[in-house]
């Protein structure tokens, strides 16, 4: 077993102890029996469910911001809280790695956060005197006048109006700069909050909220739209995804709201099949593979007929050019004596054997991506297949109880079972993408002979649980037939959720141990 976590399909996952071993806290349904497919007499490991990540509220994280905050303030001795952000902003948010940098050389720290000092501004001299604004060129009384620490001094309206649009541009305005040249002073949240409108500030804080999630490593926004929700994580290169409280499974590593979960292929695999499926290559590669091209004006040709006597059509843009589809030589040159409409014993002499060995080659290839890219739709499609019964899950539950007169609670098997075929659908989907990136050297045949038998069983028994799942209500005809199939497909819920665990523990684990399963 890797020492990475093991998939569970729910908001809790599992992950390694210190001393290496796997905890795993079951849960009363997955304690019971799972039916008579499992064999009854292997002993299961009991391990200890630990949940790894931790799902936090808008509001929490901007608690948990302040606090952060405060804590710097009173250990460093930063007199006040915009200060204390600057400084954390530019080491990330990193409590430790601030407090041993500033304990070196605290005038290095700041000068490198843009706070020449930890005044919040510099006032006038004389507040009644009269200067000019160097932006505007209009004069001004000192008293409407803002300077930062650094000294440069301008117009209240100025600074209005730069601010203004730093906080218009978005979230770089929390980096925005004194506006003299060349000055690296940082606008701090308070120079903001006394310049711009409320509403504006209002808009800056949650700019500054943003930046204590996007520039922690280990702290993450959910992705799924309209959800305000972080997701933290202390090991950034876990394999295992995370669950939001709105419910929405991702890979915290990549955090794609179209991908999601796409265990158990790696992120550098899904960005390469991504890439592969929408690249104008794969058109080129099927050029390549099922075309020829006119020797004379290099016009692709795709063969339609058994006759080796090819033309290149005017018509279809070509040159006219009459060939040999075999060896590519002028058709005029052939006849009775090169073997006929048929065939060509100039070919073998020729370089367009050379040729067609890169097609084959070519052929050989494609066909075996669009294997494994058949698969991936097909259990992509199959996915929001389940998804949508999962939709209408409560619709069907609800005609149940009218047709039987039965509880809720006897239809709770049909969300959980729609659940579980989303779970597996989405493994199988991605598993043939780690499946085409596993190669098929000798090196690696153990691994790819226990991956496809463990995709294999996942597969058989997911399929069986979509067909009894999808079964006509109309054969439901009485309430024993109705209990029969419940029971069915709840036990068969249970089996699919053992084989995701074995396929995923398997594809985690190395694909090494194979006496296990």
């Amino acid at each position: 077993m890797s020492d990475d976590e093991v998939y569970s399909g729910g908001e809790d996952d599992y992950v390694d102890d210190d001393d290496g071993s796997q905890k795993e806290q079951m849960s009363e349904s997955e304690g019971e029996e799972v039916g008579d497919d499992l064999d009854e007499g292997n002993q299961q490991e009991t391990i200890t469910k630990q949940q790894s990540f931790e799902v936090i509220t808008e509001e929490e994280m901007m608690k948990e911001s302040k606090a952060l905050i405060d804590d710097v303030m009173e250990y460093l001795g930063v007199p006040n809280r915009a200060i204390a952000a600057c400084l954390l902003r530019t080491f990330s948010w990193n409590r430790e790695r601030l407090i041993e940098a500033y304990m070196e050389d605290s005038d290095a720290v700041c000068a490198k956060a843009g706070v020449p000092s930890q005044d919040l501004e510099k006032p006038p001299d004389n507040p009644d005197a009269v200067s000019e604004c160097l932006v505007c060129m209009d004069d001004y009384k000192n008293a409407d006048s803002f300077a930062l620490p650094c000294g440069h001094r301008y117009c209240s309206v100025c600074w209005q109006n730069y601010l203004e649009v730093k906080i218009n541009d978005g979230a770089e305005c929390i980096t925005a700069k004194c506006m003299a040249p060349k000055c690296k002073c940082v606008v701090h949240e308070e120079a903001y909050k006394k310049i711009v409108s409320p509403k504006l500030f209002e808009a800056y804080s949650k700019f500054l909220l943003r930046s204590f999630v996007d520039d922690n490593p280990k702290v993450k926004w959910c992705p799924s739209p309209n959800c305000t929700n972080c997701v933290r994580c202390e090991r950034q290169q876990r394999k295992e995804a995370v669950q939001c409280g709105c419910g929405f499974r991702f890979c915290f590593k990549c955090s794609d709201v179209e991908i999601g979960d796409h265990m158990p292929a790696d992120c550098e695999h899904v960005d390469m099949w991504r890439q592969k499926a929408a690249d104008e290559s794969e058109n080129v590669t099927w050029m390549i593979a099922n075309t020829k091209k006119c020797p004379q004006c290099r016009s692709p040709i795709e063969k339609n007929g058994g006759c080796m006597h090819m033309t290149c059509r005017k018509n279809a843009g070509g040159c006219g050019f009459e060939f040999c589809w075999l060896c590519r030589g002028a058709w005029s040159e052939h006849g009775s004596h090169t073997g006929g409409y048929y065939n060509c014993n100039k070919y073998d002499q020729s370089n367009a054997k050379e040729e067609d060995t890169k097609s084959a080659d070519a052929k050989t290839e494609l066909e075996h991506y669009m294997f494994y890219y058949h698969r991936y739709e097909s259990h992509r499609n199959a996915m929001k297949i389940a998804d949508e019964q999962r939709k209408n899950a409560d619709k069907k539950g609800t005609a149940l109880m009218e047709k039987f007169d039965v509880r809720a609670a006897d239809t709770k098997f049909l969300m959980e079972s729609t659940e579980q075929l989303i779970n597996n659908r989405r493994v199988l989907q991605w598993s043939y993408v780690y499946g085409f990136y596993l190669g098929s050297d000798a090196a690696k045949a153990a691994e790819k002979n226990l991956y496809e038998y463990l995709q294999e069983d996942l597969e058989k028994h997911t399929n069986y649980l979509s067909e009894l799942y999808e079964r006509s209500m109309d054969k439901l005809s009485e309430y024993q037939l109705f209990i029969q199939w419940k029971e069915e497909v709840t036990n068969y819920t249970r089996v699919c959720g053992k084989f995701l665990q074995n396929f995923v523990e398997g594809v985690m684990g190395g694909l090494t141990v194979q006496d296990k399963y």
